[in-house]
């Protein structure tokens, strides 16, 4: 793999009321594409303001393109911002018109205006803009806005693109639009991009990697029990078709492709098969058993991989260890559309 565009080190930052971001290590590769999920207040935001260097770290250490980044050195700085683009959740425009909004960035860089016409013109259309160039910015409607922001930021071609949640205040209808055009702008350049998002199907259909945060740390492992399926109707209700040939039943209104997800907490376990109302029961060998907290995290092999919590008391009860078989049961209404 080549070497990282931007590594990030001890990074440690901190705000009064105590929440504190810590990260040990955090690697950007060049035209990759990454999304960080969590809770509110987890720290998504936070981090992506310290890589855009929109908020300095009390603590850090920056490599960019292979250097040390110095924040001491004024230049250096500039430079990084120059490759960097932010987009953030509240978009600021300026008080001008669109198309000044999106030509902005290229005359500062000074681009042609031949250039720019085409470049803010391609943007505007692939937003659903064209038409726009003449309307006054501060106009707008709050998802019109968030998409001259995003025009804004792709017409510049960063090498680092961040995004905190690109998508929350535009129309429905244009999502799958934005998610291509930012998806296509990325390939088309080799630009690595970070999306902060709370939807989980939106963060595996735009990231190759996905990366959870909570607390202000970034989890090892992403969203748990979250598979790609068709649901389709059944005499018995509807079912979930899962690569592999796995069938589960869900509660779902929803057809087609969809991604779904079964929390860990959903799931019983059990040495035998129970006798219940729930429609599904997967048999599978526990492949890892790893305190978290007060309780037991079981990774199963069913043929798909499943995480289980349970209590240490039922772990104990049941007599439990690495390698044994056991029963996985949870309801139709467990398995949830993202």
């Amino acid at each position: 793999m080549a070497e990282p565009i931007l590594q990030v080190e001890n990074l440690s930052h901190q705000y009064q009321d105590g929440f504190s971001l810590q990260v040990e290590q955090f690697a950007l590769y060049p035209g990759r594409a990454y999304a960080l999920t969590g809770p509110n207040g987890s720290g998504k935001s936070t981090l992506l303001h310290i890589l855009g260097l929109l908020t300095a770290p009390h603590q850090g250490r920056f490599t960019w393109e292979g250097r040390p980044l110095s924040m001491s050195d004024g230049a250096s700085v500039r430079h990084y911002r120059r490759q960097v683009t932010l987009v953030m959740q509240q978009a600021y425009l300026f008080r001008t018109s669109v198309f000044d909004n999106v030509a902005y960035g290229l005359r500062v860089r000074g681009l042609t205006d031949d250039l720019t016409q085409i470049r803010v013109s391609h943007a505007l259309s692939k937003v659903g803009l064209t038409g726009y160039e003449t309307r006054h910015a501060h106009r707008l409607s709050g998802g019109e806005t968030q998409r001259v922001a995003l025009a804004r930021a792709l017409v510049l071609e960063p090498k680092i693109l961040l995004l905190d949640e690109p998508t929350a205040n535009i129309d429905v209808d244009y999502v799958p639009r934005i998610e291509s055009f930012i998806a296509e702008t990325c390939m088309e350049c080799q630009m690595t991009m970070v999306v902060s998002t709370h939807q989980v199907d939106q963060a595996y259909r735009m990231a190759d990697e996905v990366l959870s945060l909570r607390d202000g740390h970034i989890l090892k492992a992403g969203p748990t029990n979250l598979f790609q399926g068709v649901i389709e109707a059944s005499p018995k209700g509807p079912r979930v078709h899962i690569e592999g040939g796995f069938h589960l039943y869900t509660t779902a209104s929803q057809r087609g492709l969809a991604h779904i997800r079964i929390s860990p907490d959903d799931i019983l376990v059990s040495k035998n098969l129970l006798s219940s109302s729930a429609r599904n029961s997967l048999k599978g060998t526990i492949s890892k058993a790893s305190v978290e907290e007060d309780r037991i995290r079981l990774d199963l092999d069913a043929g798909i991989q499943l995480s289980i919590h349970i209590t240490r008391q039922s772990f104990a009860g049941l007599n439990l260890t690495v390698g044994d078989e056991i029963y996985a049961t949870f309801k139709a209404s467990a398995v949830r559309v993202v």
